[in-house]
């Protein structure tokens, strides 16, 4: 029983992270950037759901790999492994096959953080933080001497040289919307986060405090930093917010930091009100839509944008940010509605049910 309410407080997170990143994507794609207090209230999610989103997956795969583990079967372990490489692999397909509706994409990156993951998925706890730590830190120093900017138009949030060699690979590794190194890290903290047995309440406290005590902090370091900018020319004071901001873009120590601890911290949280309010309707209703997250993302871009592309024959930075903000609610209510019901009558998803199809 407390494994499955553990799994429950999981899918309660990959809701919740979902539905932040209907939010957050609908806000980039209509709306122009504006100071109006809810574009800037939905921007506090940027970065941070997607972020969330990495993590549950590395989670994800400890789960399946200890399940392996725990009955000593090495062919079961490799069929484990062999099974997440080729759901990297789809994933890596399916989020390029529609690159020309939806550039900021996640999934082909997703794919290969998933790949990565299981090469470093036997590692020990230790380690695991290491190696993030370094990929974090790493890639911070390397932006002080490579440009960030490279390939970008930010006005279009066009990335220019996208279909060539050198672009492809640069914007999946270095400067893309969500590049491998650093946020792979994100999921290499899931899978440590994921052998952490969280029913245990002592633990699970310790955790959430602490993960919110290091969130506030960093954030206060960055708030701090960023505001000396006030004293400084325009072009210093954008320096300043590209090094010690917390925009996702570029991915900079403090961002790193304050999404993982953000996500530690609503994981512990999602667990808690797994075990509590398993009963309740809306909880019932977000772990449908977290159980569903992979399909409900396809059909946040499929359905969402281009929905609102074939209505009004308009889309990117068309609509004000009231539009937006209501639309996003209204097709996140859509979503978990839909979610519960598929869950009624099936085990997964559509696009979860054509992954196991294909990839086993």
């Amino acid at each position: 029983m407390g494994k499955i309410k553990r799994i429950i407080g999981y899918d309660f997170a990959r809701g919740l992270a979902i539905i932040g990143m209907v939010f957050v994507n609908f806000k980039v794609v209509m709306v122009q950037e504006t100071d109006a207090f809810l574009y800037q209230l939905i921007d506090l999610l940027s970065g941070k759901a997607a972020a969330l989103f990495v993590m549950l997956a590395g989670v994800g795969m400890t789960l399946m790999y200890n399940s392996a583990k725990r009955k000593n079967d090495i062919a079961k372990i490799r069929q484990v492994k062999i099974n997440l490489l080729k759901r990297a692999a789809f994933l890596f397909v399916v989020g390029l096959s529609y690159y020309f509706i939806w550039p900021a994409d996640i999934l082909h990156y997703y794919g290969l953080y998933l790949t990565v993951g299981v090469v470093l998925l036997a590692v020990s706890k230790r380690w695991l933080l290491i190696i993030s730590g370094l990929l974090i830190i790493g890639y911070s120093v390397s932006l002080l001497f490579f440009n960030y900017e490279i390939g970008w138009n930010f006005t279009t949030l066009e990335y220019t040289d996208f279909f060539t060699v050198n672009g492809f690979f640069r914007n999946l590794f270095f400067n893309g919307f969500h590049p491998v190194f650093p946020w792979v890290a994100f999921l290499l903290i899931g899978i440590w986060i994921g052998r952490i047995d969280f029913n245990n309440t002592k633990k699970r406290n310790r955790f959430a405090i602490s993960s919110l005590i290091i969130f506030v902090v960093f954030k206060a370091i960055s708030l701090l930093l960023v505001s000396l900018g006030n004293t400084l020319s325009p072009k210093e004071a954008e320096e300043l917010y590209f090094l010690f901001g917390t925009s996702p873009m570029p991915p900079m120590f403090l961002y790193m930091i304050t999404a993982s601890s953000l996500s530690v911290f609503i994981i512990t949280i999602s667990v808690f009100i797994g075990q509590k309010f398993s009963n309740t309707i809306f909880v019932k209703h977000v772990v449908s839509a977290g159980q569903l997250a992979l399909s409900n993302y396809f059909f946040h871009i499929i359905i969402g944008m281009l929905g609102i592309h074939f209505i009004f024959g308009k889309l990117e930075h068309a609509f004000s940010i009231e539009f937006a903000f209501f639309y996003a609610l209204f097709f996140n209510i859509l979503l978990i509605i839909f979610s519960h019901l598929w869950r009624k009558k099936f085990k997964r998803g559509p696009l979860e049910l054509l992954m196991r199809k294909i990839t086993g």
